[in-house]
């Protein structure tokens, strides 16, 4: 009997070991209309302000004291990327040098020491985070278990980006150095995390975003001067580059579909935000609706439980705001966030 029962505890172990095993290998932050996000406000330069929100996405309130609350502590220095994967939240902070992983549920945070590396962005795969790093210019894969950097892939001399993961591969965006901007985009194995390929796409990269399981979309800022922004759909699988014809500064995908915004200047630098949406083949289309900010523009996400858009406005000198507007454009609520809201994250 005393056999029978250690072998029915072992068999049970067993089982939860596995179902911890598959569940950092299952994104989260889905989203839920009677539920709540979070905000990641990014911060200013070296003013060690930036800052998690809690949103009820229901009524619009927001908890800006959020994680310091729950940590006694502050975010850091100029968060960067905000990432839900199995039960956590992962955020980078650049000059903090530091990876903050988070219970949502609690707002409680384990600080990840980062070295020199400055993180940026972040993707994940098979219960691995990927992040971009600064110092030096690579590609560094984290385990969700250990929280150990596992491999570091070097990339070249340019600051990496937005990275995405797509058919095994991760697709990185290689973007500038001093005042020189590269025109690559990296395709690295994640077998093999070495040796990434190149393909050529637009000067000076910034962001890239997973449309599907086949398709990437990748897009450039230029050199402020006679190469100007643009974006590409790139083929997962054949590398093949497709050309949109649209600018993007920030974009999200919902429904297969990219829905985003390009910045434009006039001759006295005042700044225009242009919306717009682009189709999984390269084609685009309409905006659904009119945008109306009190402030620019810094950051696009959709609900993708109600197709809600969450903009976030900041005139980087207060607080920003988070506006939520219906599929239809009709606005939701107005909220003051922290310092330069970047990415809203639903739950």
């Amino acid at each position: 009997m005393k056999h029978l029962n250690r072998i029915i505890l072992a068999s049970v172990a067993v089982l939860l070991c596995v179902a911890c095993e598959k569940e950092k290998e299952t994104p989260t932050g889905g989203g839920s209309s009677e539920s709540f996000a979070l905000v990641l406000n990014e911060g200013n330069m070296s003013a060690n302000n930036a800052s998690v929100s809690n949103l009820n996405i229901v009524d619009g309130t927001i908890d800006n004291q959020w994680f310091e609350a729950a940590n006694h502590r502050g975010l850091g220095d100029q968060a960067q990327d905000m990432m839900a994967y199995g039960s956590k939240v992962y955020i980078t902070v650049t000059e903090s040098n530091s990876l903050e992983v988070l219970n949502p549920a609690t707002g409680a945070s384990q600080r990840v020491d980062m070295g020199d590396r400055k993180p940026r962005s972040m993707a994940a795969d098979g219960g691995k985070i990927y992040i971009t790093c600064y110092n030096p210019c690579s590609v560094v894969r984290v385990d969700t278990a250990s929280l150990d950097i596992e491999a570091t892939c070097l990339l070249g001399q340019f600051y990496p980006e937005g990275i995405a993961i797509a058919q095994g591969k991760a697709f990185v965006a290689s973007s500038y150095k001093g005042n020189d901007y590269d025109d690559k985009l990296y395709v690295v194995d994640l077998a093999t995390f070495d040796n990434p390929s190149t393909i050529t796409v637009g000067m000076n990269l910034s962001g890239v975003k997973k449309i599907n399981d086949n398709k990437v979309i990748v897009c450039w800022i230029g050199n402020y001067g006679d190469i100007s922004s643009g974006s590409a759909i790139v083929d997962a699988t054949t590398l093949d580059v497709t050309l949109t014809g649209e600018a993007l500064q920030k974009m999200d995908v919902y429904n297969g579909k990219i829905y985003g915004y390009s910045v434009e200047y006039d001759a006295s630098w005042h700044e225009t935000n242009v919306w717009k949406v682009i189709n999984a083949d390269g084609t685009a289309e309409a905006f659904p609706f009119s945008v109306s900010l009190d402030a620019n523009a810094y950051g696009i996400n959709i609900n993708p439980a109600n197709g809600d858009f969450y903009i976030t406005s900041t005139d980087y000198m207060t607080n920003g705001d988070v506006y939520c507007f219906s599929p239809t454009g009709a606005q939701r609520f107005k909220v003051e966030a922290g310092a330069i809201p970047s990415k809203v994250l639903f739950f």
